[in-house]
């Protein structure tokens, strides 16, 4: 019976504390009434795409960012085709309240993935890994401005 006891008191503690993940809470009290940028255009339009969806709050931020991609041959096999690839993004951003730079950071997301021998498939894969990069580092941006207000 002591038993019971003790395991409902855990799940009640356990099961109540109402954890709630900082990355789930979507809600930003803010809005970017303006984007510019200059570099990589693929993962710049995507970038954009995920920033302007913000569109809610009262705080109005300006933001330019400048994308650079680096694809590296990390190893290669005994005939010199390359084995590993390294695909680094690095994404400068400076984020503007009126006229006045608020904030100024750096991201760099970077993955190792391994050569396909279809030309086409590893074209499509590693856009895919760029697609992903990219989405990850505007939810970086976004966290970032939601920790200035």
């Amino acid at each position: 019976m002591i038993k019971f006891f003790k395991l409902l008191i855990l799940m009640m503690m356990f099961f109540g504390c109402s954890y709630v993940p900082v990355h789930i809470n979507k809600d930003f009290n803010f809005q970017i009434i303006e984007i510019n940028f200059e570099g990589e255009k693929f993962i710049n339009e995507i970038i954009r795409n995920k920033l302007e969806r913000n569109e809610t709050g009262e705080k109005k931020y300006r933001i330019y960012y400048k994308t650079t991609k680096i694809k590296e041959i990390v190893s290669s096999d005994t005939k010199g085709d390359p084995k590993i690839f390294k695909l680094k993004i690095n994404l400068e951003y400076i984020v503007y309240d009126e006229d006045k730079k608020v904030f100024e950071n750096n991201i760099i997301k970077q993955i190792s993935y391994d050569s396909i021998d279809d030309k086409y498939e590893l074209s499509q894969y590693e856009e895919n890994i760029l697609k992903n990069l990219s989405n990850r580092i505007s939810e970086d941006i976004l966290f970032s401005i939601k920790l200035l207000n």
